[in-house]
């Protein structure tokens, strides 16, 4: 016997539509991408800040 995943369950308990079920997968995909791109933003800002503060360091000696 395959095992369902909540969402399967939930589904066939007619607890959730399957038009609600999507949106909600919609939804996780969506908060998924923002905190990829949160975190390649935070990464770029690092990766900048690095390297003005070696520019700075250059200037400085």
């Amino acid at each position: 016997m395959a095992k369902l995943t909540l969402q399967e369950q939930l589904l066939k308990a007619g607890l959730v539509t399957s038009k609600k079920a999507a949106k909600v997968e919609r939804t996780a995909k969506k908060s998924r991408v923002q905190a990829r791109e949160a975190r390649a933003a935070v990464e770029e800002n690092k990766k900048a800040q690095l390297e003005r503060d070696k520019q700075l360091s250059e200037q400085q000696k």
